[in-house]
């Protein structure tokens, strides 16, 4: 049996916001942020729930162009985007099945002309401002968790 293998992005570390044609990605663990505009911005869009073959031929029919031409592009993009933390193989069974390049994905616009290999741009400029904010540590609500041994903090009573 052969499994293929499909990608979601890493949450809850990882979380991204979609800006007109750019998408700006943090990922909370190390502080780290991402842009990715134009075709990359596309693709990230496409990423969750998808397979690598999937995205590919999409964009392949999309651009018309020989899917061996858009992987030799895109198969880096999606391996950097692995190796840093951002994407991560989807679980079995967390998903229903039969979805692959998200058709329905939502998309920046405007939609990118012509083909361009995708790029990630990344930063660590903020990296300590990111690391120290504790709104990023939430319980699934999203309210704030105290870290262990933290006590609470009360405003004192004025006389």
């Amino acid at each position: 049996m052969i499994t293929v293998l499909r990608f979601t992005v890493n949450t809850p570390t990882v979380v991204h916001e979609v800006f007109d044609d750019e998408v700006v990605i943090i990922n909370l663990d190390t502080g780290v942020y991402y842009s990715v505009n134009g075709l990359a911005a596309e693709i990230w869009t496409r990423i969750d729930g998808a397979t690598a073959g999937g995205i590919i031929d999409d964009l392949a029919s999309q651009y018309a162009m020989a899917a061996s031409d858009v992987e030799a592009s895109v198969r880096p993009f999606l391996d950097e985007l692995s190796a840093e933390g951002l994407i991560v193989p989807e679980q079995p069974g967390s998903r229903e099945r039969g979805r692959d390049a998200a058709p329905g994905a939502i998309t920046v616009a405007p939609r990118v002309p012509q083909f361009e290999t995708p790029v990630l741009r990344k930063y660590n400029d903020m990296q300590e401002l990111l690391l120290l904010d504790p709104i990023h540590e939430v319980d699934e609500v999203g309210w704030p968790v105290r870290p262990l041994g933290v006590p609470e903090q009360r405003p004192k009573d004025r006389a």
